[in-house]
């Protein structure tokens, strides 16, 4: 489990590097980014909201997670597939997605995953998660990306044009900054709210039936057997 604030920080700064535009306002709360195209960007498509399940459901679970971590790689592949069979498919939860990098191949991979068309992002995160010890153990983490990310459908000259985007770079930080401010401390990260209030979180998830226990005790139905 990764501890995030540090890490929050650390990534941030790393988004100063030469190689992405300049952008010193990352670690601080950016503006919000404008709508429509930037530099062939939709960037009101790019930093819609990013979930899985109805905007009716009673609960809504937001996850802060990191692409880079090895925690929420376990969670994606373990634990997701059960949360979508039991709470989310049949309407009892709706599942959010925080963008949390901890590092700054993370920070690119949350960008390049929002410059796919929307339809494509769950299946985008599906691969990064599961290719990670492949592009993340990559002798060169960044470039080992870039190529999953053209796998996922997003080719080297959009993929350099998103992680060049300045307000999608904002829009990440703030999307950082806002994980320190619910004191998000390790990914994963899940916080259960009814009704738009905090009911409970589970920081590190890692035991299923625990999880399924602090959504039905949050008002979830209980999955059928």
């Amino acid at each position: 489990m990764a501890p995030i604030a540090r890490a929050l920080a650390v990534a941030t700064a790393a988004l100063l590097a030469p190689t992405l535009a300049p952008t010193l306002a990352l670690a601080q709360a950016a503006p919000v980014a404008p709508a429509g195209p930037a530099n062939g960007i939709d960037i009101a498509a790019a930093t819609s909201t990013r979930a899985l399940g109805s905007g009716n459901a009673p609960l809504t679970v937001e996850e802060y997670a990191s692409f880079s971590c090895p925690h929420c790689a376990h969670f994606e592949e373990t634990m997701l597939p059960r949360l979508k069979a039991d709470f989310i498919n049949p309407g009892q939860v709706r599942f959010v997605f925080h963008d949390t990098p901890t590092n700054r191949v993370g920070y690119l991979a949350h960008m390049a995953t929002r410059c796919l068309p929307v339809a494509s992002y769950n299946d985008a995160r599906s691969l990064l998660f599961s290719t990670q010890n492949q592009w993340l153990g990559a002798k060169d983490p960044e470039a080992g990306l870039k190529e999953m990310m053209g796998m996922a459908g997003l080719p080297g000259p959009a993929y350099d044009a998103c992680v060049a985007s300045k307000p999608l770079q904002d829009y990440v930080a703030t999307s950082s900054q806002e994980a320190n401010e619910a004191k998000i401390e390790v990914t994963p990260t899940l916080i259960i709210r009814k009704g738009g209030k905090e009911v409970d979180r589970v920081a590190g998830p890692n035991d299923y039936d625990k999880l399924a226990a602090a959504l039905i005790k949050a008002g979830a139905k209980a999955p059928k057997k």
